[in-house]
């Protein structure tokens, strides 16, 4: 069962529209079976680099979060970025849903390396990542997630998952 994460109301990804109207309002979410984050973005207008193309920072970003979410269930911890790379593989067109995933691997000391793919429909790949993130000392982590927008159901990291999970 695929459980929503939590989202910070000012973030320029997953933050909320009513806080920050610039937000592109991804809501992200972890699913168990497969330990792989989940996010849809439909990219409008305000979005594109060159006609009718999403912009590659655009990609950027969004990769950026899934992998930074991945990286904070592996650690049990909220985890911010050192590196990040990504491919570009085929354009993404303005309209077309992006489905982004990303899932942790290595992992040593307080660092994760992390991998990630936004498809376009059927399939096709638009470009992939890899991050390495730190994850956050935990007097930071709980700052932060006091400030956080945590729903009933919402897959709380700093908890941990529900049992069965």
């Amino acid at each position: 069962m695929l459980r929503p994460f939590p989202s910070y109301p000012l973030c320029p990804v997953c933050g909320d529209p009513a806080v920050n109207p610039a937000t592109l309002g991804v809501r992200w979410w972890w699913d168990p079976e497969l330990r792989l984050v989940v996010g849809r973005f439909t990219p409008g207008p305000a979005h594109a680099g060159y006609e009718n193309q999403v912009h590659g920072g655009i990609m950027a970003s969004l990769a950026d979060e899934a992998l930074a979410w991945a990286c904070a269930v592996e650690r049990g911890s909220y985890c911010v970025t050192g590196e990040l790379t990504l491919r570009y593989a085929a354009p993404a067109p303005v309209a077309e849903t992006l489905r982004v995933t990303a899932s942790a691997g290595e992992s040593w000391g307080r660092y994760v390396r992390a991998t990630a793919r936004l498809e376009l429909a059927g399939g096709l790949v638009a470009a992939t990542a890899t991050g390495t993130f730190a994850a956050m000392p935990r007097d930071q982590a709980l700052r932060l997630h006091g400030r956080l927008h945590i729903a009933s159901g919402d897959f709380d990291i700093l908890v941990g998952p529900e049992p069965g999970e």
